[in-house]
């Protein structure tokens, strides 16, 4: 069985100004704040999200918002609006500055729920839903220090377990360059040639690779390919070490071999500049083979470009092993509740019997998004829409594996990564995948060098974050952000946890 989790995968940016905002609210005497509809009158409830989750009428989200309206209408309706990353981000600084934010509200890219509940933006879980609520979920999905604050909760698992990296490739462009379209390579090696062969073949029409390198397509086809190297440096921080590995071989060795592609001629043009969506059209308009992606882009390809003949595999290897990838039960974003709220006992029905219903999940598994956080769901074969998902679930089973998570281990550290923004540290400029583009389109040189002084850069501000909330009466340690016993093949568990202390 799939005991696993989630995380959601965003990009850009919150400023520094928005996350030290104070936030204050007209609160009952256990915190939630009142409701102040007259009797008789149809509660507005705002919902606001930047993920493909609530884009279009036909999404998910959006569907369902529309069913919970029916249901309850004259009583509460809900209006769902999404945006893009760049645009929510800044919508959200501006609803904190005026103090109008959303009853409902995605935590904005590279931010964190512990933050939200420090600066007193956000409302806690606790007496809006039922107490058999927290039950539907997998184990591990609830976790002090992480959606857990002082004991209550702030969020829940939207999705199931989440894998950010899958060769996406294109039967119908290998099958027209006399490529096998049922065998996608395995190694490096493979991948190169068989690029190599696509690109000569197309005649400046297709490609071997497509990117979304105007957003973060260049760093997620690094991280996937390092995964294959040492994947316990993926996403650059090392747990195993408690530091930073930016400049370790995994990046470096897997960023040459991205190089390697570029000098062929194999990646389309315009990847440098295009945003992932676009590469994904494309790739879905059969201008190249393979596309490397997250989970989301299986439902996205069959949603913009339905013709598209496509498969999906594990990003290749070096050798040809199966890479190893990582993702915690429990996660620090998701979608909150205003502090500014004055419907919160609608709000948690809406959660309740909406956003998080049992039924909800089973049409969400449908719709090819992604797992749901409901065991039971995931395994229902008779939920699955494509065929494409079985080899979706697969992956998710071979490649997924329980990383350990500091705030699991020391719930204080919650008060670093407050001073941090994230563990990614995203005050800190140029960024990970700035550095990468600039590296990959000539600008800059030196791809160890660049990224050995962004390292520098990041350590440096863990260990000062951690020296100041020391200082101020935290009880944390640079090393409750290490985990020498971690196996990299293993799930880390509650036994694991024990072992260190």
């Amino acid at each position: 069985m799939l005991k696993k989790k989630w995380q959601i995968i965003t990009a850009g940016s919150v400023g520094a100004a928005m996350l030290l905002t104070a936030g204050c609210s007209e609160s009952t005497p256990n915190g939630t704040a009142q409701t102040d509809t007259p009797n008789g009158q149809e509660t507005v409830i705002t919902v606001w999200g930047l993920s493909d989750f609530l884009k279009g009428e036909e999404s998910p989200g959006q569907r369902m918002i529309s069913e919970f309206n029916e249901k309850n209408k004259g009583e509460i309706r809900v209006e769902g609006r999404y945006m893009p990353a760049a645009e929510y981000n800044t919508a959200i600084q501006a609803a904190i500055t005026s103090n109008d934010l959303p009853d409902i509200f995605q935590t904005p890219s590279n931010s964190d729920i512990r933050t939200f509940v420090a600066n007193g933006h956000v409302l806690p879980f606790d007496g809006l839903v039922s107490d058999s609520w927290k039950g539907r979920y997998l184990e591990g999905s609830f976790a002090e220090g992480v959606n857990v604050i002082d004991g209550k909760i702030y969020s829940w698992p939207l999705t199931g377990p989440t894998l950010g990296s899958i060769l996406y490739y294109n039967k119908e462009v290998l099958s027209k360059a006399g490529l096998d379209p049922e065998t996608p390579p395995k190694t490096w090696d493979e991948l190169r040639e068989m690029s190599k062969v696509i690109t000569a073949k197309g005649k400046g029409d297709v490609y071997g690779l497509v990117l979304g390198g105007g957003e973060t397509g260049i760093a997620g086809s690094v991280n996937a390919f390092a995964a294959g190297v040492a994947p316990e440096q993926v996403g650059g921080f090392n747990y195993q070490t408690g530091k930073y590995a930016y400049d370790g071989k995994a990046t470096l060795e897997s960023f040459e071999f991205l190089q390697k592609l570029k000098q062929d001629g194999s990646i389309l043009p315009s990847s440098y500049t295009i945003k992932l969506a676009e590469a994904a059209v494309l790739f879905g308009q059969n201008k190249a083979a393979f596309l490397i992606d997250g989970r989301a882009r299986m439902w996205l390809l069959k949603r913009d470009t339905p013709e598209a003949k496509f498969g999906l595999a594990v990003v290749p290897t070096p050798d040809g092993s199966k890479p190893t990838y990582y993702y915690v039960p429990s996660n620090p974003t998701g979608y909150m509740i205003s502090s500014k709220t004055k419907h919160s006992k609608e709000v948690g029905m809406f959660l309740e019997n909406g956003f998080t219903d049992p039924m909800f999940y089973e049409k969400y598994l449908k719709s090819g998004v992604a797992l749901t956080p409901i065991d039971s769901i995931n395994t229902n074969k008779s939920l699955y829409p494509y065929p494409e998902f079985e080899t979706f679930i697969q992956l998710h089973k071979d490649l997924l594996r329980v990383r350990p998570d500091y705030a699991v281990r020391n719930p204080q550290t919650a008060k670093v990564i407050v001073e941090l923004s994230s563990i990614d540290q995203p005050k800190i400029k140029p960024g990970y995948n700035e550095i990468l583009q600039a590296l990959l389109s000539g600008a800059q040189k030196d791809a160890s060098s660049q990224l050995k002084g962004y390292n520098d850069k990041l350590n440096k501000g863990l260990e000062d974050s951690v020296s100041k909330v020391k200082t101020s009466g935290a009880n944390v340690d640079l090393k409750d952000f290490a985990f020498p016993n971690w196996d990299l093949k293993k799930d880390y568990t509650t036994n694991n946890y024990k072992e260190l202390k």
